[in-house]
């Protein structure tokens, strides 16, 4: 599937789908996350664009009453393998297996995170009765942008 672009959002979006990581390594170096409001479990660490999306994702569930999702190694883990695909391969498109959130073109996790809440689909996901996520960024070559959540 290739992204097109979407007339009711800034960035090529696609709308609520189910999907999994491809097995194809990791989306570059990570670091433990520094943010002390943001859960990890003991496998997970964060770098600083990935814990920016988390506390954003958070913030929009605790607009609404929400508690916070907590990091998930596994989730962290499949989203790096999902975004590195998409990047790789230049090409917008879900796995299969879990509840998933992608984008791509967005300069910032703030710019991701309010594209995704203004859809109903993303939204839906954020907001759901999940406990866990996971989130990665990764660069194509051409210095295209591609984001992935997954949730759980």
């Amino acid at each position: 599937m290739r992204a097109t672009r979407n007339p009711w959002f800034p960035r090529s979006l696609v709308v609520l789908s189910l999907g999994a990581a491809v097995g194809l390594g990791a989306a570059g170096a990570v670091a433990r996350a520094k943010d002390p409001s943001i859960a990890t479990d003991s496998g997970a660490s964060l770098s600083a664009t990935e814990a920016a999306v988390v506390a954003r994702t958070n913030d929009a569930r605790a607009k609404r009453g929400l508690g916070p999702l907590s990091a998930d190694a596994s989730l962290m883990n499949g989203a790096r393998r999902q975004a590195s695909w998409m990047a790789r391969n230049r090409n917008l498109s879900h796995g299969q297996g879990v509840t998933e959130n992608i984008a791509m073109g967005q300069s910032s996790a703030s710019e991701t995170v309010a594209d995704w809440m203004r859809s109903d689909g993303h939204r839906a996901n954020i907001l759901g009765s999940h406990s866990r996520i996971g989130v990665a960024m990764a660069r194509a070559a051409d210095g295209t942008v591609y984001w992935c959540q997954q949730f759980r």
